[in-house]
């Protein structure tokens, strides 16, 4: 998995690349959002355009994501979910805690 960032405005995208599992990649995106968070940018758009597949531990990555990005008052919308990656959300019923969007321009525009 592959992470790049840049910021739009006060919103922080996270480009995600590859696969969304556990191991050393949980920690390469924790420590993205805690930076994020620690620079006072807690509104985040993680971009999925390019993320090949997730399991259950991928999931559980965004859900701590998120919480940690709430509770310092920002949020998450998430950005380009493949049919792939949306179905399991879907699934464990997570397509009705995170809001997602068909482009980065639109979940960005969302936080205005």
């Amino acid at each position: 998995m592959q992470i790049l960032t840049h910021m739009e405005g006060n919103v922080n995208v996270i480009k995600i690349t590859g696969e969304l599992m556990a191991g050393h990649d949980s920690e390469k995106l924790r420590k993205v959002v805690d930076e994020s968070i620690k620079a006072e940018n807690v509104n985040v758009v993680v971009d999925m355009e390019e993320v090949t597949w997730m399991n259950s531990s991928g999931l559980g990555m965004l859900i701590s994501a998120l919480t940690s990005l709430r509770s310092s008052e920002g949020d998450m919308r998430l950005a380009n979910l493949s049919d792939r990656i949306r179905r399991p959300m879907q699934i464990t019923k997570l397509d009705k805690v995170f809001q997602d969007f068909d482009s980065v321009a639109d979940a960005v525009q969302s936080y205005v």
